[in-house]
């Protein structure tokens, strides 16, 4: 079994998502897959003293690790999933949209499509315009067969759980050794970074397990 710690917000975490679901789909590997609020929201210190030079040098990695990865992306994510100031990297009061999608999420994943919805989902957010649109929801909902209202309501009603649940995953993620995402964790041993996925298939190898 792999613990894989994974955030919205990460351009990473959404690099490492179709080879997971490779790993999954044909090789049986049980992926647990632990949604964790993004840094900005866990860690706002951690944005102290970055700026804009900061955000265009991730962003230029991000591209360039999508192109060879051959994965879809229109930059700049409009809107970003995190309210905050490029130039000054202050980290906005009003978080309209990431809480949301997390909580979404995590509802997905009590259901048992936690890594499949945030595969279709993160496609949308890094590579469609306006990805928040009900119209993308929907069409991304509908293929696991639920309707956009009963998950909103659901999500409304189990709220509170859902949060402690994220809250839970992050307190499991700082205990397995590190803070980032995307980060996959196999026989107590972390492999952070979506660069690290091939180190981490070579453990699996060694112990026997693919």
């Amino acid at each position: 079994m792999i613990d894989l710690y994974f955030s919205y917000r990460s351009p990473y975490s959404y690099l490492i998502l179709p080879r997971m679901l490779k790993l999954k789909n044909e090789s049986n590997i049980n992926i647990n897959f632990k949604l964790v609020y993004p840094i900005a929201i866990r860690m706002p210190e951690w944005f102290e003293k970055k700026n804009m030079f900061f955000f265009l040098s991730t962003m230029s990695d991000f591209k360039k690790k999508a192109k060879q990865l051959g994965m879809p992306l229109n930059l700049p994510v409009k809107p970003d999933p995190i309210k905050q100031n490029i130039f000054t990297a202050k980290i906005a009061e009003d978080q309209p949209y990431i809480f949301d999608i997390c909580h979404m999420g995590q509802e997905m994943t009590n259901r048992g499509f936690g890594l499949e919805f945030a595969h279709k989902l993160s496609t949308k957010i890094w590579s469609v315009k306006n990805w928040n649109m009900d119209e993308h929801l929907i069409g991304i909902l509908s293929e696991f067969n639920i309707e956009l209202s009963e998950i909103r309501e659901a999500i409304k009603k189990n709220e509170s759980t859902l949060i402690e649940q994220i809250k839970q995953n992050q307190v499991e993620q700082l205990k397995a050794g590190h803070h980032g995402v995307p980060l996959s964790v196999y026989k107590e041993e972390y492999f952070f970074g979506q660069d690290k996925f091939n180190d981490l298939i070579e453990c699996m190898k060694t112990n026997g397990d693919i």
